[in-house]
């Protein structure tokens, strides 16, 4: 991750997203594991697991991913020909890049399957992007990924998480607090399901997407959030926050107010 690259240069808004069900219509991974992995039954007992407590996200999603036994390559060509990005996050990722606000993806899924995704969506622009996410190892020391039953999930880090969406963000959390108050960038997040849990508390402003796990654990822990269905309520938002149309806590306590009264 290029920090603190990204504060150095001073940017208005670092806005952080999730991935898979995020900036994807559908949640890739999900897909896989229910049509290549043990199926959709088990994946939604498992996510209901994750979201009561039963079990870590680190040991759910690892199990989910790892019940996959098409080789990797494969596993790619089937998610390039089903994924698709949100109609209007490439016309995000435009304005974004045009404003010089850095996009940083938080994902407890798979590195090259994403920029393979990124790639393949966006072409060029895809490189100003930055990944943090998981990646993908030999199932077992001298076999190929490309093999049946021969990758297996590199966690990003050794967390309940598996990959610190939290941790991530916390450095330019305190960087910025160190900063003059005329430069501090504001720190965004997008997210819908299990793995943004960590990350629900980290930055100013959450967009949870609506009708997924995020926003019902948001309910439940009355966090302020901005739901979202497409990607343009987040660019309306965003840049209505960028250009001064609408201050930052207007809008978070447009979220408080729904938050809490979700919580009565």
């Amino acid at each position: 991750m290029p920090y603190p690259d990204h504060l150095d240069k001073h940017p208005k808004i670092i806005f952080f997203s999730d991935f898979d069900g995020t900036i994807t219509q559908d949640d890739c991974i999900d897909w896989l594991v229910e049509t290549e992995g043990y199926g959709p039954e088990k994946l939604k007992k498992s996510c209901d697991d994750i979201l009561n407590g039963e079990i870590s996200s680190r040991e759910g999603s690892k199990e989910q991913m790892e019940s996959i036994r098409t080789p990797f390559e494969k596993c790619v060509k089937k998610a390039l020909d089903h994924v698709k990005l949100d109609e209007h996050f490439v016309s995000f990722h435009n304005w974004a890049t045009s404003v010089s606000m850095p996009i940083v993806i938080l994902s407890g899924g798979l590195t090259p399957l994403i920029r393979a995704t990124l790639s393949e969506l966006l072409g060029g622009g895809a490189n100003s992007i930055e990944v943090v996410a998981n990646e993908v190892v030999p199932r077992v020391s001298g076999r190929s990924v490309n093999e049946d039953g021969g990758w297996a999930v590199q966690l990003r880090d050794d967390s309940a998480h598996g990959n610190d969406k939290a941790a991530a963000i916390r450095p330019y959390a305190q960087h910025r607090d160190r900063m003059p108050d005329d430069q501090k960038p504001v720190l965004l997040y997008a997210g819908d399901g299990v793995s943004d849990l960590g990350a629900a508390r980290e930055t100013e402003l959450l967009f949870a997407k609506e009708g997924q796990d995020l926003v019902t654990y948001c309910k439940k822990e009355v966090i302020p959030f901005t739901t979202f269905q497409s990607w343009k309520t987040i660019s309306e938002v965003t840049q209505d926050i960028f250009y001064g149309r609408k201050t930052l806590e207007q809008v978070v306590e447009a979220g408080r107010q729904i938050a809490d009264a979700k919580a009565l």
